[in-house]
């Protein structure tokens, strides 16, 4: 079982019905345990992060081992207050929570095997994890220490409506930053999803093929309506004399066009009948 405070800060978020993101431990230390933020100088700490080549040297600078143990020695006491702040005194629901991101270590191992980043061109699959999200855009984490995956694009928010933070995801690269830090990602299947609201999840359209094996297409009487010579509703005629033109041109009138009277009459109208009462005085 894992107990990960990352994990609990989100949840914290989530009660407090705040806008759920992935914050570091620094955060977390700031936000829970304020005087030991403050004696421990976490405030040196982030504002002065080890750069990653400095890890594969030994022994450990200082400053590496000083961020090592700091981000350890806290744990313990950051576990009891947050579920303190939670109401969970075990950790329960946190523990339930963590075992979705386990496997976080191996993602993007074979896509991402090393540190260079030359290897990244647009249309690269990648795993992504969704670190925050805003109305305007998303963050990820590539489990890269230099990279961080983005989406900015409007029509490429409409295919994430299901991730929340945490969740992972199938993307590929749209295309890299010239700082070399951010990668802007598109989900895989872009332009083929919708959000089915019967589960809450973004689903691949079927093709149609497959529609028509579902949905037979069938004939309809309302097929071609409207088109010369077409199909659609057909009727049978009130009378099967040949129809005489609308326009007529009579003798001695000069050949002045004259409308034929349609052949539709309309009913008489009956006159209205009074009945009076003879027992009544007039």
């Amino acid at each position: 079982t894992v107990f990960d405070t990352q994990i609990a800060h989100l949840l914290w978020l989530e009660r407090k019905n705040l806008n759920p993101y992935q914050a570091s431990i620094a955060e977390v230390l700031r936000t829970f345990m304020q005087p030991v933020y403050r004696s421990h100088r976490w405030d040196e700490l982030e504002r002065k992060p080890i750069r990653a080549h400095l890890w594969k040297e030994r022994p450990f600078t200082p400053q590496c081992l000083r961020y090592a143990i700091e981000g350890v020695v806290h744990l313990l006491p950051l576990h009891r207050v947050l579920c303190h702040q939670l109401g969970d005194p075990q950790g329960d629901m946190v523990m339930r929570r963590s075992t979705r991101y386990v496997s976080y270590p191996r993602l993007n191992r074979s896509e991402l095997p090393t540190a260079d980043t030359s290897i990244i061109k647009p249309g690269l699959p990648l795993q992504a994890m969704v670190a925050s999200r805003r109305p305007n855009a998303m963050y990820f984490k590539l489990n890269h220490s230099a990279l961080t995956g983005t989406v900015l694009d409007v029509d490429d928010l409409r295919d994430f409506q299901d991730a929340h933070p945490g969740d992972v995801t199938r993307c590929r690269v749209r295309s890299f930053s010239d700082c070399g830090q951010f990668v802007r990602l598109q989900r895989e299947g872009h332009g083929t999803l919708f959000f089915d609201t019967t589960t809450g999840t973004m689903r691949p359209m079927p093709s149609r093929a497959e529609a028509e094996e579902v949905y037979p297409s069938r004939g309809s009487s309302l097929r071609d309506l409207g088109k010369r010579g077409g199909g659609g509703l057909s009727f049978d005629k009130s009378s099967y004399k040949e129809k005489k033109p609308d326009i007529i041109y009579r003798s001695g009138k000069r050949g002045v066009p004259k409308l034929r009277k349609p052949d539709l009459k309309l009913p008489k109208l009956r006159g209205e009948h009074k009945s009076f009462d003879p027992s009544f005085p007039s």
